[in-house]
């Protein structure tokens, strides 16, 4: 029996079949729109949950001026949020409560071991072109990094 060699696969081989796999697609080229630092520092965040920091990020010629805060920590407030504008008749608010707190993530889980896609805010504040908050005192906000055009430390401070 004579075992059949394979002859290597050329570069173009190669590289079509990774662009075949959507997720290699969307970590290896879409992930080449996220500027490396902000994607580690939230990965940071993420996992050391107690490092929160204020950042001021361009997206789309608005500036969102408010508090990284971990993937977690965003979906523990935002349960609670969504779900107190429900009656908790029959369990219901409850229910979303718990049903929410699910796509939470522990260290064990593999989604931690990827890279950060997304970016969450407490606080946030929007300010379009007239210099003023869209939502003056802030809310939960999250976004993808992918849309983030640049981002400073710091927080804006509306003075009017």
């Amino acid at each position: 029996m004579s075992e059949k060699s394979e002859t290597p696969k050329t570069k173009r081989e190669t590289l079509k079949e990774a662009l075949s796999d959507s997720l290699f697609v969307r970590q290896e080229w879409q992930g080449r729109n996220i500027d490396p630092l902000l994607q580690r520092v939230v990965n940071q965040t993420n996992n050391f949950p107690s490092n929160e920091h204020l950042l001021t990020l361009t997206i789309g010629g608005n500036l969102v001026s408010g508090v990284l805060i971990s993937g977690n920590a965003y979906m523990t407030l935002w349960a609670e949020a969504f779900s107190s504008e429900f009656t908790n008749v029959d369990g219901v608010a409850d229910s979303i409560r718990e049903d929410l707190l699910s796509w939470m993530t522990g260290p064990e889980d593999p989604e931690n071991s990827l890279s950060a896609q997304f970016i969450h805010l407490k606080e946030a504040e929007i300010y379009s072109s007239n210099g003023r908050p869209i939502l003056s005192g802030g809310s939960l906000w999250r976004g993808k990094l992918t849309s983030v055009d640049g981002f400073n430390l710091g927080r804006i401070v509306f003075n009017g």
